[in-house]
């Protein structure tokens, strides 16, 4: 069974605090406590225990800050956005996993994560053929699991989903496409700022709620010039991140059930 190194993305803007870093009087969101432990303990605890992470790479995270992640994580500080901490981690997976083309990169404030669904996850993507894959949760799977998360969806033809924390993406494809992934990125909260960079007509199939799954396949392997393959996914938890204060809320009630376990 082949492994893969994992970067966990733990970035912060300095012009735009984390509202909920910024409630609760800590610096970074990841290091809010939520059943004893910092945030992101939790989501790198589900890496460490599944066999398909080898090597983990926190960006994000000055080392001056003197936070201990564990002898198995390397950390490395904020970088200018976000990109440039998805690159620089990159880079540092590809050192610590020469053979891998590969890189698995999950988002730091997901503590619900469960080593079970890596697992899953990069077993779908291995599966497939392509050369960036992303998750995605349907609204009612991630109601069902997590009644009350709040989470922003984007009306498909298929229905209503959310992306998900996890992608498994080909390293070469990332510093391939600076430029558009930059603006992606740029956009990323924003569903409609998105779409609008694909065109007209996928900007009508959106709008009367026409748009589906492989359209989107489609148009982002235009755009970048690769193979995207959306992964849709039954198991809510690699969706499940944590921004506002009633996510933090069903984070600390599963957490504090789960931790005697």
């Amino acid at each position: 069974m082949k492994s893969y190194a994992a970067v966990v993305l733990a970035g912060y803007s300095n012009d735009h605090p984390d509202p909920l870093a910024a409630a609760h009087g800590v610096q970074h969101k990841v290091l809010l406590p939520i059943a004893g432990r910092h945030m992101i303990d939790w989501t790198l605890d589900a890496l460490r225990r599944s066999p398909r992470v080898e090597g983990m790479v926190v960006v994000g995270m000055d080392p001056a800050l003197g936070v201990d992640l564990g002898p198995d994580v390397q950390c490395l500080p904020n970088q200018r956005d976000h990109f440039d901490n998805v690159l620089v981690g990159i880079e540092a997976a590809q050192a610590l996993r020469p053979d891998n083309e590969f890189v698995l990169t999950v988002s730091a404030d997901v503590p619900l994560l469960q080593p079970q669904t890596v697992d899953w996850f990069v077993g779908q993507c291995e599966s497939m053929s392509g050369d960036v894959f992303y998750a995605i949760v349907e609204e009612q799977v991630m109601e069902a699991q997590y009644a009350g998360a709040g989470r922003s969806y984007v009306r498909l033809k298929e229905g209503r989903i959310c992306g998900g924390d996890l992608f498994f993406v080909r390293a070469a494809v990332a510093r391939n496409n600076q430029v558009l992934v930059r603006e992606l990125l740029a956009r990323r909260k924003n569903a409609f700022q998105q779409i609008r960079l694909t065109g007209i007509k996928t900007i009508l199939k959106f709008l009367f709620h026409q748009l589906s799954l492989h359209d989107l396949e489609q148009v982002g392997s235009r755009l970048l010039n690769c193979e995207g393959r959306g992964v849709l996914s039954p198991y809510a938890d690699l969706g499940m991140d944590v921004d506002k204060p009633h996510q933090l809320a069903i984070a600390q009630q599963v957490l504090a059930e789960r931790r005697p376990a």
